[in-house]
């Protein structure tokens, strides 16, 4: 009698436990970039692999990163630093991706530094009293269609040819919402309500497609847009000018 009410204590008690290591759906996890710093008071969660499978097919970065974001909270984690992000290559269609989880009980001094090193990025990039919005294009290297390149339309103009490694600044004057696409055998795009003073990343890169690809976007947060931004190479404007600006408005 003694085993049974001791197994059935047990057996009670046990999902309460492990559920207690999850952390809520919409919790804050913050990304840290390879080389990135995680105070030293921050518990290790482990270790997260985010891999391709052979069968994924919604494995673009922006997909990844929501995908490990989940595993973290389900590891109890709230700090993504990736040691290894490799893009898609000849390899693999899919991003794949190493990381170390950690958990933070306050998370603020982390945000409050991410925050600064964006706001400063921004600052750099446009004042904040500035009338237009900027648009940084950027598509960060990789092997898979290295040789694609494509046009990005905002609306009916055509503002730059993105190019692997390539990044490119857009000015939208006046500020407002934008339609911006791109086509090679798939017509891909993305509405944005451009606002002045404000600066927005585009990542693009090349998805799978029937016979040359298709034109990938993502929409990116402030820190990262501006780390990954700074890695690539500048390269001129499809304009004449030295300062192009397009118009927002349709």
């Amino acid at each position: 009698m003694k085993c049974s009410y001791t197994l059935l204590i047990f057996c009670f008690f046990l999902p309460t436990l492990t559920s207690a290591q999850h952390l809520p759906a919409q919790s804050p996890v913050l990304i840290v970039s390879p080389g990135g710093h995680v105070p030293a008071n921050a518990t290790s969660k482990g270790t997260l692999r985010i891999k391709d499978g052979g069968f994924k097919t919604k494995c673009g970065y922006t997909q990844s990163i929501n995908e490990a974001r989940t595993k973290a909270r389900l590891s109890g984690a709230n700090i993504i630093r990736f040691t290894q992000i490799k893009a898609p290559d000849a390899w693999s269609t899919c991003y794949r991706m190493n990381a170390e989880l950690y958990y933070l009980e306050d998370l603020s001094p982390m945000i409050a530094v991410q925050k600064a090193a964006a706001d400063s990025a921004m600052r750099a990039l446009v004042p904040d009293t500035a009338s237009y919005a900027l648009l940084c294009v950027y598509r960060p290297r990789s092997g898979l269609g290295t040789l694609v390149q494509y046009n990005l339309h905002v609306n009916d103009s055509m503002v730059c040819r993105v190019k692997n490694g390539g990044s490119y600044q857009v000015k939208i004057d006046p500020a407002s919402q934008a339609l911006l696409w791109a086509r090679t055998e798939k017509r891909t795009e993305v509405t944005v309500d451009f606002q002045p003073g404000k600066v927005y990343f585009l990542r693009c890169a090349v998805g799978v497609g029937a016979l040359v690809g298709r034109p990938v976007f993502d929409i990116m947060d402030d820190y990262t847009g501006a780390m990954e931004f700074n890695e690539t190479k500048a390269e001129k404007p499809v304009d004449s000018g030295e300062d192009p600006v397009y118009s927002g408005g349709k």
